[in-house]
Parts: C-alpha cells; structure tokens; sequence
C-alpha cells in the first residue's frame, strides 16, 4: 500500500517490482491521474477512475459513469477476476459503527485515511 502524492510513481514502482498493466483510480479527486497514466506506461486507457471524471476526459483515461464512449462496464469483470486472484487489493484503514460516521467523515476529509473507511450495518 502506498499514498497519492508526490514520489507515488516511484513508489508504486518500486513495490510492484514489474511493469504494471492496469490502474483503478478509487480515491478523492487528487490530481494523480497523471501520475498513474505515467505508471502504466503511458497508456491512458489503462487506467479506470471512479472519481476524476474532468481530468479522465482530458487525459483519455476511462471512467464508470459518463457518456457512451465512457461507460466502462466491460473492465468491471477484469478487476473483479484480478481481487479474486488477490492481484487488486483495497486496504481498510478502519471499520466504524454506524452512529459513529462522523468519526469516519472527519478521518475522510482530512486525507489521513490510508485506505477505506467502512460503516458497518447495526447488527440489530
């Protein structure tokens, strides 16, 4: 696991330790697309946002939502088969009741996180 940010294409790559063919953005809007374009070797249809639609229209990158050319529902079955091989992973940095999201929230906006905030179900 890694953080957005500066140093993230040296990071990333130093941890895949090969070439990297895919990349699914899932976070805020941070302005890394670039950055993930750039790990993919340049390739901008290799990478998948679900949240920096703006910047994947000027960049080319491909998103889940959008216009015809953007509705990306034939890579949801390639992600799906990489987190079944346990090749995509999405660390959680913490799990939440559900009277306390305000805790999550605050933990979400201040961009502390490192990796998804769960809000678990009341178990009644």
């Amino acid at each position: 696991m890694t953080s957005y940010g500066d140093g993230m294409v040296e990071r990333v790559t130093e941890l895949a330790k090969q070439p990297i063919d895919l990349a699914l953005d899932a976070a805020p809007i941070s302005g890394s697309l670039k950055d993930l374009v750039q790990i993919v070797n340049g390739h901008p249809q290799h990478v998948l946002t679900v949240s920096d639609f703006a910047a994947a229209v000027e960049l080319g990158v491909r998103t889940s939502y959008g216009e015809l050319h953007t509705a990306r529902y034939d890579v949801v079955g390639d992600f799906a088969g990489y987190a079944a091989d346990g090749k995509l992973t999405i660390p959680v940095a913490k799990t939440f009741e559900l009277d306390e999201w305000r805790s999550a929230v605050e933990i979400s906006q201040s961009g502390g996180a490192h990796g998804k905030l769960i809000l678990l179900p009341d178990s009644d």
